[in-house]
């Protein structure tokens, strides 16, 4: 049961992953090829001029009862990636009242990727299709191979953008739109596991560095529904993160609100842990 709820805690960080999407403002051609290969190219000199970030984020996630709110800290050096979510479990639908917080990490040293959560206090190794999801959706731009499909153009908001349509199964979206002038990540769109259409939309890009840009807000919907917001807070870009805050072995988390039996005792009373649980699931589509 520990598990579904750090589960349920952990996806919501997935939205963020997503709003990672950096670029220049070159011209590019129509051909898929060569836009692949820019977009190595830019994520290539991007990791040369960033080399740490510090993003800050806050998610609304809607539910039948209300908006469940967290908080997100995500750091990035090079090959490694950090992810620090904090949910007010109080403020959460049906949860009673004095639970104090629920705090998941999540982070890839550089070989392996980790769950700690504050249910436990101990470090969990991710293998398989729960390791993949965030190794995926980090790197999504690698991922397109030649055998995806330029369907043309299509115009969102002011920006004209490329149409990239994604078959293989192994790849987290069925479509992207990309932007013609810089190839920015304007809307991506996936398959959820009941077959319904996901698909999240980044907009209110500003400059982080030079011409790099990042989304400050991302809004997903599903089958047409809005079901969560990301607002960025804070960026921080080259402030010299220390390799300590990538090693699972020296992550501390401090339980908040009732201790552990407690916590448990009142979600099985209540039957909270599975409405949480669904409602998440629902939110985010997973």
């Amino acid at each position: 049961m520990t598990e579904k709820i750090n589960r349920a805690g952990v996806r919501v960080v997935l939205l963020a992953l997503v709003s990672l999407t950096l670029a220049v403002n070159q011209g590019f051609t129509k051909d898929l090829s060569s836009i692949l290969k820019e977009l190595e190219a830019k994520y290539a000199k991007f990791e040369e001029e960033i080399k740490d970030m510090t993003t800050v984020q806050e998610m609304n996630v809607v539910t039948p009862e209300g908006e469940m709110v967290s908080e997100m800290q995500m750091l990035r050096k090079g090959e490694k990636f950090r992810m620090d979510t904090t949910v007010q479990m109080s403020q959460a639908p049906d949860m009673p009242e004095g639970m104090g917080e629920m705090k998941t990490i999540i982070i890839y040293d550089g070989k392996d990727t980790w769950m700690i959560s504050s249910f436990t206090g101990k470090k969990k190794k991710l293998s398989g299709k729960d390791e993949k999801q965030y190794q995926r959706e980090r790197n999504w731009w690698k991922l397109i191979s030649e055998k995806a499909k330029l369907l043309g153009t299509e115009k969102i908001g002011k920006r004209e953008c490329y149409v990239v349509e994604i078959e293989e199964e192994e790849y987290p979206f069925t479509k992207l739109w990309l932007d013609k002038k810089n190839l920015v990540l304007i809307k991506n769109e996936s398959k959820g596991t009941e077959g319904e259409t996901i698909l999240l939309i980044h907009s209110d890009f500003r400059k982080i560095k030079g011409d790099w840009e990042m989304p400050y807000k991302t809004e997903m919907y599903t089958d047409g529904e809005l079901m969560a917001t990301s607002l960025v807070k804070s960026i921080k870009i080259n402030k010299g993160l220390s390799d300590d805050l990538f090693d699972p072995d020296k992550v501390k988390i401090k339980r908040k609100g009732f201790g552990m039996r407690e916590i448990m005792r009142e979600m099985m009373r209540e039957g909270a842990e599975d409405r949480l649980l669904e409602e998440v699931e629902e939110a985010i589509g997973r």
